[in-house]
């Protein structure tokens, strides 16, 4: 009884050691030369809250958030290294409990927004874009509800300011 246990948890690690969550994602790519990537914490997310001249709701809501990282790549869509990103970032998403908040589709752009919940008020979204050339993906982290995400990214319900002005209408699945 113990032999099996013992196999059991040896094969729960394993198989929790290979499935890639975000945070290994970004920093297996965030430290290749050929991404682009930014990260901004919580302190000069604060700084921001201070110095900028945003309204009371937006004060309040980016005083929620704990960081912004953002990767980019570009390369030919065809190349081994873009199709891995992808592969590797569609299978974070699959396994990490995202749900879809948007995807949308316009002469050959592709926006995908997801979201996810990990406890009461702790929240992800993810702002992945395909192009042609170009891969991006922008990563958001916060101390708040779904509502309070959704509404940092929305104006009257449509998504702004990231994938243009799409309603519920205008949404189209890839």
């Amino acid at each position: 009884m113990k032999k099996i246990m013992t196999i059991v948890a040896v094969l729960l690690i394993v198989a929790a050691a290979q499935a890639q969550t975000l945070q290994s994602f970004f920093d297996k790519y965030g430290k290749d030369e050929r991404f682009e990537y930014v990260s901004v914490g919580k302190g000069m997310m604060n700084m921001a809250n201070v110095f900028g001249s945003n309204a009371k709701n937006n004060n309040e809501m980016m005083s929620k958030m704990r960081s912004i990282k953002i990767l980019s790549l570009n390369a030919d869509a065809t190349s081994p290294l873009m199709k891995t990103v992808v592969n590797d970032i569609e299978q974070v998403v699959s396994k990490g409990n995202f749900e879809t908040a948007v995807e949308a589709r316009d002469k050959g752009e592709q926006v995908h927004i997801y979201y996810r919940l990990s406890g009461k008020d702790d929240a992800d979204m993810l702002i992945l874009t395909k192009e042609k050339g170009e891969f991006s993906l922008i990563w958001i982290n916060g101390k708040m509800t779904k509502e309070e995400m959704m509404h940092t990214f929305s104006n009257n319900g449509k998504m702004s300011n990231i994938v243009g002005d799409f309603n519920k209408e205008d949404r189209v699945t890839s």
